[in-house]
């Protein structure tokens, strides 16, 4: 028996061997063909066959929205290369002018002094993209290995500027700029790979030989963005921004529960595949990398830390008489006497939230704002985002910044920390951080800042707020809660003529869903409240938003 198993083993051991010693000897053979015998047909042949490295293009990774809808892709395109050293020794460099002038429609003269500054250099890209009909046409021509095609990735941008501060673009060699495509450039970009070939003189391939490395494609990013949703608010913001002869401005549409940005807008906006509206002006996305003081939608967030700590019930009043603070005086443009908490946010009384803010211990205050997102980067990861300023000395803040803090003077914020700080009140004082990712069964790192008895009573506060102070706010089926802000903007001081128009809402209330905020930068039409200007845009939005996500109705 054991006689047996040792035949056996030294069978397969030698069967293995003889398997082993064919694979060699055929790899030694393929080798023999292309070193001795191919090479010697190729020389043979002369000039008519020649080996080549190919490098084999990995495209970029592709945006989508959230429900698989493309929002960037990778398309092939072509760029004409020349090699100016080998094309000026050529007998029929002339008709060569000729035939390129024709395709790329250049002068000749001008091909040729290109060509000629550039005698001793093997590449040289004489025209960086052919259209389709050029190509063609080049196809048909003879030019030889001194004169070719190359392909390369062109970026296309489906829904041109109604996504462009949120994209971004990418710069000739496809490398991500600005917006997503910056902040996602590793993973998109992939890695190019390369194979061996052999060419003819027009560089067409007649046989590949060999792969060295093989291409890497780059990774699909799914964004958190809802096309749909995201070209409504483009097309509002455009028309509110006519409508008013505003300067400018932004949207941000947030999913309370999950921290995804739905939608994010911005004007003035252009298509960034075009290289004449890549200028900072039209290019940034304001709603996440520009701040800006608050105004009285800040109200919210000093009444939240009055509850938080208990130094105020809801129940409770105060007076709202001017109050002078050094050489300050604080009040509001009508007497309101004495006004209860909620009233204090519907009247929107500087003279009353500075009073209460007062009663605060400065570092409360700061430790919520803080705790809201205000004065630091949030998780988007987008390029260039603003922190905003929150003195974090609280310790020597005296009372004429506390009373200009209470009512959103001396704090800047982004447009996105507003959204946030909103949803996370909608949320029963829980914070969800900010994606631009498409959240799939993922855990949300999620933080209690507010209690949910202080959420709750804002929430009823904000309700009254919004029926009141933004009666043009309100969306027919819905319920809504929310705050205006109309900010003077400052420059040597503040101006009275030039503000910023704002409102911040929260929809629907019995499963609260949507945080939207708004901003219009100088409205100059006549209007400029943040009620009257940004509070019907909210409206309209939130209408649009709400059926498109299939939310139900809640009010009859």
């Amino acid at each position: 028996m054991k006689q047996t198993e040792k035949g056996l083993i030294k069978s397969r051991f030698i069967f293995l061997l003889c398997l082993i010693s064919v694979m060699l000897l055929g790899l030694f053979a393929r080798s023999f063909y292309l070193q001795y015998l191919e090479s010697d047909f190729l020389n043979s042949e002369g000039d008519k066959k020649h080996f080549k490295y190919n490098t084999i293009l990995a495209s970029r990774g592709s945006i989508f929205d959230r429900n698989g809808v493309p929002l960037a892709v990778s398309i092939p395109a072509y760029r004409l290369i020349v090699d100016p050293k080998t094309l000026l020794k050529r007998d029929n460099y002339s008709q060569l002018l000729s035939s390129l002038s024709k395709i790329i429609s250049k002068p000749e003269r001008e091909i040729d002094s290109e060509i000629r500054k550039r005698s001793s250099k093997k590449y040289f890209v004489l025209k960086r993209e052919l259209r389709k009909s050029d190509v063609e046409r080049f196809r048909k021509e003879n030019y030889g290995s001194y004169v070719y095609l190359e392909t390369f990735y062109k970026r296309f941008y489906p829904n041109g500027e109604t996504t462009s501060h949120l994209l971004g673009f990418t710069d000739s060699e496809g490398r991500g700029q600005e917006g997503l495509e910056y902040a996602l450039n590793k993973g998109l970009s992939g890695r190019n790979g390369k194979k061996k070939i052999i060419t003819d003189l027009n560089q067409k391939i007649i046989a590949d030989v060999e792969m060295i490395d093989q291409p890497l494609e780059g990774k699909d990013f799914h964004s958190s963005i809802d096309i749909k949703i995201q070209h409504f608010a483009h097309q509002a913001l455009k028309s509110a921004i006519e409508n008013h002869n505003a300067k400018g401005g932004s949207i941000v549409i947030m999913d309370i529960m999950t921290g995804e940005i739905l939608a994010i807008s911005n004007q003035p906006a252009g298509d960034l595949s075009l290289s004449r509206n890549r200028v900072p002006s039209i290019y940034k996305n304001k709603a996440i990398t520009d701040r800006f003081e608050p105004g009285s939608t800040f109200k919210t967030f000093t009444m939240a830390t009055a509850l938080e700590y208990l130094v105020f019930d809801p129940e409770d009043t105060t007076e709202t008489l001017p109050l002078q603070i050094g050489s300050t005086t604080v009040k509001d443009p009508r007497d309101h006497g004495v006004l209860s908490m909620e009233e204090v946010l519907i009247k929107s009384s500087n003279a009353g939230i500075s009073r209460i803010a007062l009663k605060l211990e400065p570092c409360d205050l700061f430790a919520i704002f803080k705790s809201l997102g205000f004065g630091e980067i949030s998780s988007s990861g987008f390029p260039g985002e603003a922190s905003g300023t929150l003195d974090t000395n609280c310790n020597s803040w005296r009372e004429r910044k506390i009373a200009s803090l209470s009512y959103g003077y001396g704090i800047d914020v982004s447009l996105i920390q507003l959204a946030s700080a909103y949803a996370t009140i909608a949320n029963k004082g829980i914070k969800t951080p900010i994606t631009l990712k498409k959240i799939e069964n993922e855990t949300v790192d999620s933080v209690r800042v507010l209690s949910e008895e202080t959420s709750e009573n804002i929430m009823k506060m904000l309700k009254n707020v919004a029926k009141r102070g933004a009666p043009k706010a309100q969306i027919n089926g819905y319920s809504i809660a929310g705050k205006t802000g109309t900010a003077r903007i400052a420059a040597a001081n503040y101006s009275s003529d030039r503000h910023n128009a704002l409102f911040v809402g929260i929809t629907p209330l019995t499963k609260p869903r949507l945080s939207i905020a708004i901003i219009i930068n100088e409205p100059r039409g006549g209007e400029y409240y943040g009620g009257q200007v940004a509070g019907p845009i909210f409206s309209e939005i939130g209408s649009h938003s709400l059926r498109l996500l299939g939310i139900a109705p809640d009010e009859k």
